[in-house]
């Protein structure tokens, strides 16, 4: 063969190459970097750090990737989550040293004020990591999301994650649950956490969502469905209005002697304060019947049924 045929042949090889080559896409630049996510310690009493390793396409949102992994939940067992694991991150949109996330419904599922308090500190401390972002909103389905106080939070700078911050503050209260044989109430002292700025109608809230978690000690039984929500509290002239979710009469056991130590245990906690004299109850806004007593009327404290 001549050499004119080789340098044809070689020519014609290297623009096929070079044909192939041009055919393919451009491959995607994938960045991974470490990232620290916040939780709650395992009694929700502080903010704790998992550092994670995360993977995303340049032009992908980020933001949106760190969220999506905090929702996972923590890998230590010892860290709680939050954040109900069904929730969405619809996006984010950066304003400046700002950023607003959007969340789904589901993200109002908390299971109680404290863990909404630490579940906003988790999102907020996660985000602000990113040297970029000072503040953070959140949207939920669009709208802004609205606090327990009834306000809407606006935008957030970083929650302290130390004890002594202010996202909590614990006080001793005494929650009465029933006895062996649930003839009487027996009272048992519990440390409780809250904001320093709760008010009464909050903090009644929250000792009634530990009431409902039952007893630490040995010998004392529960008096509440675990599934019972608190759907609402206000507190009027020293009558404390309490509505629960309808779980508090079709998960009731019901009998004279539970219904005794429900109605007993909720009234002898919420009285041991001295702004709550009689407290009604009442359930999806209905006089609350377990099975034997129509409660229409407040109900005041029964020194007689507590165990000494």
């Amino acid at each position: 063969m001549s050499k004119r045929f080789f340098i044809l042949l070689f020519t014609f090889l290297m623009a096929v190459m070079a044909a192939g080559c041009a055919s393919r896409p451009p491959q995607e630049e994938i960045i991974t970097e470490e990232i620290k996510l916040y939780y709650g310690d395992i009694n929700n009493e502080k903010l704790v750090v998992e550092k994670r390793q995360v993977s995303y396409r340049r032009e992908e949102d980020k933001y949106r990737v760190a969220l999506e992994e905090l929702i996972k939940g923590p890998q230590d067992e010892n860290h709680r989550a939050n954040i109900p694991p069904e929730t969405k991150v619809y996006g984010t949109i950066k304003q400046g040293s700002d950023l607003i996330v959007d969340f789904s419904r589901e993200f109002n599922r908390f299971g109680g004020s404290v863990a909404e308090i630490v579940a906003r500190g988790s999102i907020v401390n996660t985000l602000t990591q990113f040297a970029e972002i000072d503040r953070v909103k959140i949207l939920v389905e669009g709208e802004e999301y609205i606090g327990p106080s009834g306000q809407p939070l606006g935008f957030m700078g970083p929650f302290s994650s130390s004890v002594e911050s202010p996202l909590q503050e614990k006080a001793e209260v005494i929650l009465y649950f029933g006895n062996r044989d649930a003839t009487a109430v027996i009272g048992e002292t519990r440390s409780i956490t809250v904001l320093p700025d709760t008010d009464r109608e909050k903090f009644v809230r929250v000792v009634l969502e530990e009431l409902i978690r039952g007893p630490q000690r040995e010998g004392l039984r529960p008096t509440i469905p675990a599934e019972v929500k608190v759907l609402s509290v206000k507190i009027e002239e020293g009558i404390a209005s309490v509505d629960f979710s309808q779980e508090m009469q079709i998960q009731h056991p019901g009998g004279a002697a539970g219904e005794a130590m429900t109605i007993n245990s909720i009234v002898n906690t919420l009285t041991e304060f001295a702004y709550i004299e009689r407290v009604k109850m009442t359930v999806e806004g209905e006089p609350m019947l377990i099975e034997h007593v129509f409660l229409e009327e407040p109900v005041g404290r029964n020194e007689e049924m507590i165990e000494r």
